[in-house]
């Protein structure tokens, strides 16, 4: 079980890239001793909620939470970013369906992983993705 409330962020934009998401996310699971598979599929997650922050979001923020809940630990993954909103989020989620000309997997892979996946999208702009992976 965690005892650790404390939640662990990292910016992500063109600039920064993807990195410092991946080095806080490693940093965090080597600390708490996550074994694989589970190591690999939260890095996982980080690096493609990170990448869509870039290529859609144009820039923001990942921030990890170690969670417990109910008898369950694992981790709450938040990727938030300022950009110009999911249109139409049904469509989004499915595989091979991408705004940009990339290959679209990234959320259905998220999906896929993920325990649980809550996406919020406003028109005016910005998308906030919260994802739950539980360690089994």
């Amino acid at each position: 079980m965690f005892t650790d409330r404390s939640r662990y962020c990292a910016p992500v934009s063109p600039g920064t890239g993807i990195v410092p998401a991946r080095i806080m996310a490693r940093s965090l699971l080597k600390r708490l001793n996550i074994k694989e598979p589970e190591r690999a599929e939260v890095l996982l997650l980080v690096n493609e909620l990170a990448t869509n922050i870039i290529r859609h979001g144009l820039e923001g923020e990942l921030c990890i939470f170690p969670v417990t809940a109910e008898g369950y630990t694992g981790f709450l993954i938040r990727a938030t970013d300022r950009g110009p909103g999911i249109k139409d989020l049904e469509t989004a989620l499915k595989p091979g369906i991408s705004q940009d000309n990339g290959l679209g997997l990234g959320l259905s892979a998220i999906k896929r992983i993920a325990d649980d996946v809550r996406i919020s999208s406003m028109i005016e702009g910005g998308t906030q993705v919260e994802v739950w992976k539980w360690l089994s």
